[in-house]
């Protein structure tokens, strides 16, 4: 089964590519968490970065008043870390309207014709700084297939965390092989 899941993806050079980004990220944290559940989280958000820069105008008014917040805790976090960071993290904050308020009809404004470009340099940011966000771009048939992709691992760590029995060892190396690139 795990077999088949990986050749899901095998041939396509891109996802392959995002695959080993996935693995290189998650090997460069150091968490207590096991390796495979880290590589989900890192799957799922440069996945989903992707995708949410790009949602519509209400959607990102929804989320305005949660970035503040967020980039209020990035940029206390950042002033430990890294100064570059927290110069990079002001200076986007600063650009945003003043939603302090609840002045939407500025907001929808501002967004309209600044959102995209601003979208942009917090990805820029985030790739430099964190090596998250990336433009994977990829096509719909990819997005499909990493779906199924991710859906068939999230089924083989369900079969293994169910009541079927499969041997310690079969066990570790299917678990010490999720959401991995392939190995020529």
């Amino acid at each position: 089964m795990k077999q088949e899941v990986d050749r899901l993806v095998a041939k396509d050079d891109q996802i392959q590519h995002f695959l080993a980004w996935v693995e290189q990220k998650s090997s460069s944290v150091k968490v207590s968490y096991k390796p495979a559940a880290i590589r989900a989280f890192y799957f799922a958000l440069d996945r989903d970065l992707d995708r949410d820069l790009d949602r519509d105008l209400d959607r990102a008014l929804a989320l305005a008043l949660d970035l503040n917040r967020d980039l209020d805790r990035a940029l206390d976090r950042a002033r430990a870390l890294d100064p570059e960071l927290k110069r990079s993290l002001q200076t986007l904050r600063d650009q945003l309207p003043d939603l302090s308020h609840g002045n939407k009809g500025q907001f929808k404004q501002w967004w309209q014709t600044n959102g995209t470009a601003w979208a942009e340099q917090l990805r820029t940011v985030m790739v430099q700084h964190r090596n998250i966000g990336h433009d994977w771009q990829f096509s719909p048939g990819q997005r499909g297939l990493l779906n199924q992709y991710y859906n068939a691992n999230k089924l083989l760590v369900d079969c293994l965390n169910s009541d079927c029995y499969v041997s310690r060892e079969v066990r570790q190396e299917i678990e010490t092989g999720l959401l991995l690139p392939r190995r020529s």
